[in-house]
C-alpha cells in the first residue's frame, strides 16, 4: 500500500555509506534535480508531489535503511558529464531531524562496478516504489474513502492488542494527505464509521479502536488472518 512507510529497503548500502552522516534538520527539502543519491541512516523523510496549481501530496515516508533520489544516479551511470534531471515537481523533505549520507553519481557508478549486487538492490527497491505508486492510483480512483481509511488503519494495527487498535503515528492532516482527501472529509469518514459502531476514535488520542473487526476488515478488503484475527 502506498501509504505504508518504507524501512530497510536498501540496508545493504549501509556498508558503503560514509561513516559520518550529515544531520539534516526537520523541514530540509531535497529537490529531484540534485545529481546525488541519499541514504537515510536515521530519521524520517517523505516524498512530496507538487501539482501545477500548487497543491501538494505526500506519496510515502522513508525511514532508516532506505535510499532516495536514486533516479539521477541511474541516468548518470555510464556518463562522464553530470546531467541535471527532473523539473522539481517532486521533492523529499525531512519530517524530523535525520542523519543522511549522500552519494554522487560517480560514487554510485564506482560502487556499482565493484558491488553490482548493490545496484540490483536499487533496481528492486525502485521497482517496488513504482508498484506502490500504481496501487495508489488505483486506490484513489476506485476505492471509497472509507475503504482507504480502513486500509490505512489496518497497516497501523498494534500486534497482539486487545482490544484491537491501530496506532495513528502521524497527524490527521498528514493522514488525510496520504489518503487523497481533505482533513474535514477524513473526520467525516471517521465519525460515520464511529456512528456505525465500526471503530472509536478521539482527535486527541493516537489510538483508534476497532470495535467490529470482521466488518472492519471486510470494509478494508483485507483478510483478518493476515493481522492475527480469526477469519
Amino acid at each position: 500500500m502506498s501509504f505504508t512507510e518504507l524501512v530497510g529497503q536498501n540496508i545493504c548500502w549501509r556498508a558503503v555509506a560514509p561513516s559520518r552522516p550529515r544531520l539534516w534538520k526537520k523541514g530540509q527539502k531535497f529537490a529531484d534535480d540534485q545529481p546525488h543519491m541519499f541514504f537515510v541512516v536515521s530519521g524520517r523523510v517523505r516524498l512530496m508531489a507538487l501539482a501545477a496549481e500548487g497543491s501538494e501530496k505526500t506519496l510515502w515516508y522513508l525511514r532508516e535503511g532506505c535510499c532516495f533520489n536514486e533516479t539521477p544516479s541511474f541516468i548518470l551511470l555510464g556518463h562522464d558529464n553530470p546531467l541535471v534531471m527532473g523539473d522539481a515537481r517532486y521533492y523529499h523533505e525531512c519530517v524530523e531531524d535525520s542523519y543522511i549520507c549522500s552519494f554522487t553519481g560517480e560514487e554510485v557508478r564506482k560502487i556499482g562496478l565493484q558491488k553490482p549486487e548493490l545496484l540490483l538492490n536499487l533496481c528492486h527497491s525502485f521497482s517496488f516504489k513504482v508498484t506502490l505508486l500504481s496501487q495508489q492510483v488505483i486506490s484513489l480512483s476506485l476505492k471509497s474513502q472509507t475503504t482507504r481509511v480502513c486500509k490505512f488503519l489496518a497497516s497501523r494495527i498494534v500486534p497482539g492488542a486487545q482490544p484491537l487498535r491501530a496506532r495513528r503515528d502521524i497527524s490527521y492532516r498528514e493522514m488525510a494527505d496520504l489518503l487523497g482527501m481533505h482533513r474535514i472529509s477524513l473526520y467525516k469518514v471517521l465519525r460515520q464509521a464511529q456512528s456505525r459502531g465500526l471503530l472509536r476514535f478521539d482527535k486527541s488520542c493516537e489510538d483508534i479502536f476497532i470495535l467490529r473487526p470482521e466488518e472492519f476488515f471486510k470494509e478494508a478488503h483485507l483478510a483478518p488472518t493476515a493481522y492475527g484475527q480469526p477469519a
